[in-house]
Order: structure tokens, then sequence, then C-alpha cells
């Protein structure tokens, strides 16, 4: 069972593996809440600043330590990878995000909306994405 809490990132070491569309936005978040993020990817074709970032091609047999990292993000287009980083951070301690599996994970990204003074999150734990993007867009039409 999931429990909604908001975490203060502001200092904490993240990996995130794999830059693509969905790896691109969670690093970003990651970093506005404060995040110290790492990068891995087979290719970097654009940087952003305040973001480490290490290119390589990763195997499901070369795996680094994740140990110091507060949470992985998993956004590779590859399941198998995807999964053995996910078991590998929970025998290391690790919270772990996979895109593209939450049920392999135990930390969700839900969608989110920022008023002057509130923030609103929701999640439809990966059953429709749908409605949770209508869901936000209709949270941000209401709130001027």
């Amino acid at each position: 069972m999931y429990l909604p809490l908001f975490i203060d990132l502001r200092g904490k070491k993240v990996l995130v593996v794999g830059f693509g569309k969905v790896g691109r936005r969670r690093a970003e978040k990651l970093q506005k809440a404060g995040a110290l993020v790492t990068v891995i990817d087979r290719r970097i074709t654009s940087r952003k600043k305040g973001v480490k970032f290490v290119q390589k091609t990763l195997s499901t047999k070369d795996i680094p330590s994740l140990k110091g990292y507060f949470l992985v993000v998993v956004a590779t287009d590859d399941k198998e990878l995807n999964a053995a980083i996910a078991r590998k951070a929970r025998r290391e301690g690790v919270l772990i995000n996979r895109a593209d599996n939450f049920r392999n994970g135990n930390v969700i990204f839900p969608a989110v909306v920022k008023t002057k003074g509130e923030i609103i999150s929701f999640t439809t734990l990966g059953k429709n994405p749908q409605l949770s993007k209508k869901f936000k867009e209709m949270l941000e039409r209401g709130f001027p």
C-alpha cells in the first residue's frame, strides 16, 4: 500500500538511469526540488545545468553500487535492465521508482498541481494516465 508523502529532497543524492522523455522530466523535477541529481545514459544529447551526467551503456551485469543514493529512478527502454536495477536498489536499501512498471518500485511520481500556496498531488496508480492528465488540467484551469 502506498502512503502519500511530501519529502524534502534538498541535498539528497538521486540517480536517474535513462534520459529520454520520462527520465529527463523526472530529473528536472528532482533538481527543482533541490536533489543532487546524477544521470546515466548511453547517449547524452542535451545537458541540464546543475546535473551530473555520466555517458555510459549499462548492462544487467555491470550495475554500479547504488549505496549512498536516497532514490534511484530507472527510465530506460530496457525492461530487463530496469528490473535488475530495481532489484539491486531494494537489496541496497535505496528507494526506487521504475518508470515502466511502478509496481516493481516503491516510489510513485504523482501528478502535481501548484497554486499560490498549495500543492495538490494525485495518482491513478498507473491505471489511467489520461484521467490524471485531464484532472490535472481541470485543476490548473480552476486555480488562476
